[in-house]
């Protein structure tokens, strides 16, 4: 197994379990004979999901969520915090709208990889991937996590987390996770320290050693290992720190608090070009329509992309890298409008998804004809 792609690994969970949960939650006080009529059945369907006789398709679960929540804000916008350019012609609840999720969680990471991950056959992996065929909700769920670890993510853009037995200990140690990114940031770089593989043994050396590493006080250091220790993102072992395996945390959760993690990380980036650190720093100024401003927008976004899946396949881990960027209109101008006239498409699309856009709402083209990558 590449180290590179650990990540993915999902976690041991029981995705029936989680299925069953999520449509409990889901259906609430309502009878099972209620919801199948809701969603369309002469018999008990949801009866049997229940009982995991049958199970719905993604894409049938979805529409039944929309129709008991139809005041609900759509599941993609709360999952991504934005609606991606590929969800502007596409009915959330679609099979369409299934695909181009999952393909864009899955990014480069290589089929084989994930059909690895989520214990199921390439072959099938690929045809949900292109939309050949619809991955019922178990799977859905299973190919959700072995692809983003973002899976309790998912669950909790459509129900409480806290509502089903199977998450709520994992959802609440994704709480605690992503306070703990918020009010100390330099946390989650302690916890990459951790993961590099030159680390020395023993408590002691190895809180000196992260200090060396990340240029900051040893009393930060300690801060953010009493912080980590006390939401459970590491144990302390005679030998020293070790990380626990956790999902992924999305900080974009509080747009608030998301943007002054922003602001930190820009702020510690600018105090280390200050004092002269080794680094690559530069900027361009320039002037250019808003619409093309926007595809820059969709241009970097397809830079980072590819650099998470550098960062994904690298090995061995030897340092703790720190990306900033910014790009704006100095005018304070708003040119979110000028990326959506743009009319961005993710950078790979299946044949079915871009048949379904193109049949379902086509929009016109941007400047020039263009269209550029998703957001």
């Amino acid at each position: 197994m590449d180290r590179g792609f650990e990540h993915l690994r999902p976690r041991e969970m029981n995705y029936e379990a989680i299925a069953v949960e999520l449509i409990r939650a889901l259906r609430g006080r309502r009878s099972r004979a209620e919801v199948s009529r809701r969603a369309g059945y002469r018999s008990n369907a949801v009866h049997r999901w229940e009982a995991r006789r049958s199970w719905p398709t993604a894409a049938r679960f979805l529409a039944l969520h929309r129709a008991l929540r139809p005041s609900a804000r759509s599941w993609i916008e709360r999952f991504f915090h934005a609606r991606p350019s590929w969800a502007a012609d596409l009915d959330p609840s679609s099979p369409e709208a299934v695909t181009a999720f999952l393909q864009q969680l899955k990014g480069k990471t290589p089929i084989l990889r994930i059909a690895e991950h989520a214990q199921r056959n390439r072959y099938s992996v690929a045809r949900w991937l292109d939309g050949a065929a619809e991955p019922k909700l178990p799977e859905f769920l299973r190919l959700v996590d072995a692809s983003s670890r973002r899976l309790i993510d998912l669950v909790a853009a459509l129900e409480d987390p806290a509502q089903l037995p199977s998450l709520r200990q994992h959802w609440t140690q994704i709480q605690l996770a992503r306070t703990a990114a918020y009010d100390l940031p330099w946390s989650h770089a302690v916890l990459r320290a951790l993961e590099l593989e030159s680390g020395p043994r023993g408590l002691a050396a190895q809180r000196a050693w992260i200090a060396r590493q990340l240029q900051i006080s040893a009393e930060d250091v300690q801060e953010a290992l009493r912080v980590l220790e006390a939401t459970a993102q590491i144990t302390k072992t005679r030998a020293g720190y070790r990380p626990r395996q956790i999902a992924a945390i999305d900080t974009g959760h509080d747009p608030q608090r998301a943007h002054a993690l922003k602001v930190a990380w820009a702020s510690t980036a600018l105090e280390r070009m200050k004092s002269g650190a080794p680094g690559r720093f530069g900027y361009s100024l320039f002037a250019i329509a808003r619409a093309d401003l926007a595809r820059l927008h969709a241009l970097h976004l397809q830079y980072v992309r590819a650099m998470q899946e550098v960062v994904a396949s690298s090995a061995p881990s030897e340092c703790v890298g720190l990306y900033c960027a910014q790009l704006l209109d100095l005018g304070g101008n708003d040119w979110a409008d000028a990326a959506a006239r743009a009319g961005r498409t993710p950078a790979r699309i299946s044949p079915a998804v871009d048949r379904a856009r193109r049949t379902s709402a086509p929009r016109a083209l941007g400047r020039r004809g263009t269209r550029s990558g998703s957001s």
